[in-house]
């Protein structure tokens, strides 16, 4: 789980290396620069679901035991 709430994290990273590639016009095969930033954008969106899980999880726990 808390490889998942570093994830956005990492996809950002991923994703400014992806638009790098993309911008290159040296760059011809643009194929798996494209395919990582969808996945880069698929785990970050995970990511984020882990997170909002998480708090609602903890909201939870905290009003059971108020």
């Amino acid at each position: 789980m808390d490889a998942l709430r570093s994830q956005p994290a990492v996809s950002s990273q991923q994703l400014s290396q992806d638009a790098q590639q993309i911008a290159n016009p040296a760059n011809e095969n643009l194929t798996n620069p494209l395919l990582d930033s969808s996945q880069s954008l698929l785990l970050t969106q995970a990511g984020a679901d882990v997170i909002r899980t998480s708090n609602e999880m903890l909201g939870t726990l905290l009003d059971v035991h108020a």
